[in-house]
């Protein structure tokens, strides 16, 4: 049974220093830096408490507080977003907390709503996420695409960069189970906080992905899956192709 009672927030890391584009959080999209479009996205999720985003630069600060908008400054020691998440949620009054990429301008809405109430109303699941249907052996073969692979019930096997299953008769057959993984996470706080603190596993130190400390330690990842893809934005080439998608979408 969900429970409405427990409190939502949104938690947007974004931080200045990017190698590839310095001051992504800023960058002009459609005319309106970059962050100020997730924070729509997240302004759309319904049930959500609060919006708040975790920074490192009083630059974003500002750009957030012109817009009516709350944001935190954290350290510039922290390693990652999950990090600057958690250090916001530590000092929060909130039940669930959703890490959403501060670089995604066009996460499903829906789709998060719909990985909170997946949580809300299963009080054994600790972390939900999402997976976009994987359907094309290019996006299947892609390392920087992170695929993940569930059991019946919609729980991660296991993510990797690596094309995962092996298929032996060499013929890529999409199915039910296998997805795209897209990078939104959506947390009980107590949970984000004690997983925080674990050191990291073997698994994540040489695959590079985070969510595999939760694996294991035996936690179940339940991905929730979506329509619309969403693209990040990291180079400059993806600038321009979610521009054009922003537009076309009137946002």
């Amino acid at each position: 049974m969900t429970n409405v009672n427990e409190t939502v927030f949104v938690i947007i890391p974004a931080r200045y220093g990017s190698k590839r584009l310095p001051g992504k959080p800023l960058i002009s999209l459609v005319g309106r830096p970059l962050i100020l479009h997730v924070l729509e996205r997240a302004k759309e999720i319904q049930g959500v408490d609060r919006v708040i985003v975790a920074t490192d630069d009083e630059r974003i600060v500002q750009a957030v507080e012109q817009a009516g908008e709350e944001a935190i400054m954290t350290p510039e020691s922290l390693v990652s977003g999950s990090d600057r998440v958690g250090w916001v949620a530590k000092n929060q009054n909130c039940d669930i907390v959703v890490n959403l990429q501060g670089d995604e301008p066009l996460i499903d809405a829906l789709a998060v709503q719909q990985a909170i109430d997946t949580l809300k109303s299963d009080r054994n699941l600790q972390v939900a996420t999402l997976g976009y249907p994987l359907s094309k052996r290019k996006a299947w073969q892609d390392q920087n695409i992170v695929k993940v692979i569930t059991d019946e019930y919609q729980n991660a096997l296991y993510f990797s960069r690596q094309p995962i299953p092996f298929f032996r008769d060499g013929n890529f057959l999409p199915f039910p189970g296998l997805f795209q993984h897209l990078g939104v996470y959506v947390y009980r706080r107590n949970f984000l906080l004690k997983f925080l603190e674990w050191e990291k596993s073997y698994l994540e130190e040489v695959e590079k992905l985070e969510q595999l400390r939760i694996m294991y330690k035996g936690y179940k990842i339940r991905v929730v899956p979506t329509q619309s893809p969403s693209f990040g934005v990291d180079t400059p080439d993806d600038l321009v192709k979610v521009e054009e998608m922003l537009k076309q979408k009137g946002w």
